[in-house]
């Protein structure tokens, strides 16, 4: 086992695995709350949480998996995604989550592009299973969540078992080395152009790179709340991972749930979250509190324009920023002092670490603790110690002050980002090309190295925190028998800064198809999240005089329409 301080003061964690974590955790502060699942209050102290990881590695390895060999896991309850996790990893495993929302050629492109050795499955997805289980082409036994009273499971097309079954192995450690560059998961997301990629991350690039910023912020005393789900970084390693190198816990919702915010807040006296996306807006619209509270440190991603107003009417010390990225982790974060003087976090209820303590351990890794944003769309400073940042023009050429470019990053340690793109090696070097990885994003520097967001690069949109693969959203379209070819992209959503999906449409010709066909069409085989808010039909699509697709048309011919 890897040795470092109880304290977690030797920073980064270079060496630590997820059973390290756990097993000091249980050793030190076993009969601490890890986890607790607000819904329920089910809570798992540091020793049962271990407890439970040792028994499902156990049957885990007991079923012939190997080290390193991929389990998914299809969970809406972040607590069973979880426990699953802490297995398959105190295993050796590699945690290969689903987005639950997942159906049709959605979940039938991740499953086979991972070909996983087992899925562990919530039994209100396995009708979605069977019904894609023909276009499966390596079938991975199946562990189904909350099976009927007989034991017999619902996955008809699949040998399958229960999850008791699983939780019910020996309680002892697994005879498993695991290693800080083996491969902790494969996380997918949609990057600028193709398909969606599964994003392979070893140990190193939780502990010592993407949780490093936000372990500057906690102490045992902390409570991290998280509605984040469990197949996104943000929810599984920057919140879940970052409580428990603090010795601290978190508490798990299923969804986010701005009118409930507040309440679940106070019941656990939450001291930290993260809003993403949109999150902030609706938050806001909740109106001011009239009572203090315990949330004194809240990240913001991307920051929102109203944060000063959010900090002061709601009392938050710190608003904290960042690149968070699922490839390149967070490169660049910083803190600023929100709420100060009468509007800040009353000293009767705030819990964790002094704001000085705070504003002394950011500083230390080299990140800014400044008292406002300089800019709008603000995201700090490289953290210089793991790695070098800079923006790139189109011949990888780094721009000047102020001029925006792609987004750089160079690691300065071994598994500090990504190890590669799963199964995609072309994709993998074209992403490092001249010994850069290229992360997708624009942004720009000023003259103090403060790094801001412009846009994403490429084909891709984002809609209630998701990367959306536009050619996904084609591809399944022009499945359709009476289309001829698609266009989709994105446009602006009415509020929260984000983007809505928007297609364009050619039909086949002498085709008689609505608008109505197509979204029939569509909710049989994508999540909601993908599904196009606005559907526009065309005769023929705008193209070049070298037959290159110009979305920029469509996009603003939609955008008219609608009056966005």
């Amino acid at each position: 086992m890897n040795e470092w301080t109880t304290s977690y003061d030797q920073q980064p964690l270079l060496c630590v695995t997820l059973s390290d974590l756990l097993r000091n955790r249980a050793d030190q502060i076993g009969d601490q709350p890890a986890i607790v699942y607000g819904p329920s209050d089910r809570t798992y102290t540091f020793d049962e949480l271990n407890d439970v990881a040792n028994r499902i590695a156990n049957s885990l390895l007991e079923a012939g998996i190997n080290h390193q060999e991929k389990v998914s896991v299809m969970a809406s309850n972040p607590l069973t995604a979880v426990l699953s996790m802490v297995g398959i990893n105190k295993a050796g495993m590699v945690y290969s989550p689903i987005n639950f929302e997942y159906k049709g050629d959605a979940l039938s492109y991740q499953i086979n592009d991972t070909a996983p050795e087992l899925l562990i499955i919530e039994e209100q997805y396995v009708d979605r299973l069977n019904a894609i289980a023909d276009g499966i082409r390596s079938v991975p036994d199946v562990v189904v969540v909350e099976a009927d009273d007989e034991g017999e499971s619902p996955a008809d097309q699949f040998s399958a078992t229960s999850f008791d079954e699983l939780r019910d192995g020996n309680d002892d450690e697994p005879p498993v080395e695991v290693s800080w560059d083996d491969e902790a998961s494969i996380v997918y997301t949609s990057g600028t152009t193709g398909m969606p990629k599964g994003v392979v991350i070893p140990y190193r690039w939780i502990f010592a790179n993407y949780t490093l910023f936000r372990q500057q912020l906690l102490n045992s005393d902390d409570v991290v709340h998280t509605s984040l789900p469990m197949y996104h970084v943000g929810g599984v390693y920057f919140d879940l991972h970052s409580g428990w190198i603090a010795g601290a816990p978190t508490v798990l919702w299923d969804r986010f749930s701005p009118t409930d915010f507040w309440d679940r807040i106070d019941e656990y006296e939450a001291t930290t979250v993260t809003l993403v996306s949109v999150m902030a807006t609706w938050l806001e619209k909740q109106g001011q509190r009239d009572t203090p509270t315990t949330l004194n440190k809240v990240h913001m991603q991307p920051l929102p324009e109203q944060y000063e107003r959010m900090a002061s009417d709601f009392g938050f010390d710190f608003v904290t920023v960042g690149f968070g990225q699922t490839e390149s982790g967070m490169p660049i974060a910083g803190a600023i002092r929100a709420a100060r003087g009468d509007d800040a976090t009353s000293t009767d209820v705030r819990r964790g670490k002094p704001p000085e303590t705070i504003a002394n351990d950011v500083e230390s890794i080299g990140a800014p603790v400044i008292d406002a944003a300089p800019d709008d769309r603000y995201m700090g400073r490289p953290i210089e110690s793991i790695m070098e940042v800079t923006t790139l023009d189109d011949r990888d050429e780094r721009t000047d002050t102020g001029v925006p470019g792609e987004l750089a990053v160079r690691p300065k340690l071994p598994g500090i980002i990504l190890k590669a793109y799963y199964g995609k090696p072309e994709r993998t070097v074209a992403a490092f090309s001249n010994l850069w990885f290229h992360t997708g994003d624009s942004a720009y520097a000023d003259d103090r190295d403060n790094y801001f967001y412009v846009d994403r690069q490429g084909d891709v949109i984002r809609r209630r925190g998701e990367n959306i693969s536009s050619l996904q959203v084609q591809e399944i379209l022009n499945s359709h028998s009476e289309v001829e070819t698609t266009a989709a992209y994105p446009v602006p959503a009415r509020e929260g800064g984000e983007d809505e999906v928007a297609v364009t449409v050619e039909p086949v010709a002498g085709a008689e198809l609505t608008e109505r066909d197509l979204r029939a069409f569509v909710d049989d085989r994508m999540p909601e999240f993908m599904r196009p808010a606005y559907i526009d039909f065309t005769d023929q699509m705008p193209t070049t005089k070298t037959n290159k697709l110009e979305k920029y048309k469509l996009r603003q011919r939609t955008v008219d329409r609608e009056n966005l």
